[in-house]
């Protein structure tokens, strides 16, 4: 049973599902095999896959790390069958870049509550999201996020609050000599910055409709256990939650306004997903449902093949 399988963490865990994001990947980028062959392309998906892979291990680190999960290999397996559910998300280069970015901005979010080297966490998680925000430019509201954490974390310190802006100015710097440097002006600066749209004209391709109606079902089945448990949680652990679920609203909140919609901005909301339904699994009782919920899960990034 999947259930009784995935509920240790051992290292043939990790080999499966990697095994299984690589095959995702692959197949989802399969014009790579389809085309003349060309070095250039092949190794820029190379690299985006080792990125992916890279995703799901900082994921597994920064559960552990805080504490967000028991020791189970639910959280691997959930974030790497919801990618796979998403593969105009493995396609996009930019997304799978801009999410190791948010995940970097997330490792040093959590790690506020240990209260040691606040200066340099605050700095690395502004840089991360500033980098964030230049790849796929709405995933600049995850700064929310980093607000919320020194709210929780550091608030009475007056200096803290203006080291995730010096990151920006440091950032914004960079930028502006590389324009200088390439000979373009202010326009190409400029240019990062995206519109919003609230047309939702793409969700109605079954391909992406499936995927996305799954995961809000389970973001509402879960959330409410999840939110359950932050109230039993000791008073540090307690704003962790807090952050998670947050992180969720902005994921949310980032994929109603993104100008083009293509059902990869999705791919952001898996992280919180990922975390808050493996809660749900460690933690609630009827080993029947959990089973079937599992299933269903693993066997949604087929619904895409079986579609198209």
């Amino acid at each position: 049973m999947l259930t009784s399988f995935f509920s240790t963490s051992k290292p043939i865990h990790t080999i499966i599902v990697l095994v299984y994001m690589s095959v995702s990947y692959f197949v989802a980028n399969n014009t790579l095999f389809s085309n003349a062959f060309s070095w250039k392309p092949f190794l820029q998906a190379v690299g985006v896959w080792l990125l992916f892979i890279m995703t799901l291990f900082i994921l597994n680190f920064v559960s552990q790390k805080n504490e967000l999960n028991k020791r189970s290999s639910y959280r691997i397996l959930l974030f790497a069958v919801f990618a796979s559910a998403l593969p105009v998300a493995l396609q996009s280069p930019k997304i799978v870049i801009t999410g190791v970015f948010v995940m970097l901005a997330l490792r040093r979010i959590l790690s506020f509550r240990s209260g040691l080297h606040m200066e340099r966490k605050l700095f690395d998680a502004g840089l991360w999201l500033c980098l964030a925000s230049i790849t796929c430019f709405w995933t600049g509201a995850f700064s929310m996020l980093l607000l919320a954490g020194l709210l929780f974390y550091g608030s009475t310190t007056l200096r803290y609050w203006f080291i995730p802006l010096l990151a920006v100015i440091c950032v914004a710097i960079l930028c502006t000599c590389y324009v200088i440097f390439i000979g373009e002006d202010q326009s190409y600066i400029l240019s990062i910055i995206d519109d919003f749209s609230f047309d939702f004209s793409t969700y109605t391709s079954l391909t992406i409709l499936i995927p996305i109606a799954v995961f809000s079902t389970l973001f509402l089945w879960t959330v409410f256990r999840y939110i359950q448990d932050s109230k039993r949680a000791t008073i540090a652990q307690r704003p962790l939650y807090l952050l998670v679920i947050f992180m969720a609203i902005i994921a949310i909140a980032i994929v109603v306004v993104t100008d083009n919609k293509t059902g990869a901005e999705w791919y952001f909301f898996l992280i919180p997903l990922a975390i808050i339904m493996t809660n749900y699994l460690e933690n609630a009782s009827g080993k029947f449902f959990k089973e079937f919920l599992l299933w269903i899960v693993v066997l949604l990034p087929f619904t895409h093949y079986f579609l198209s």
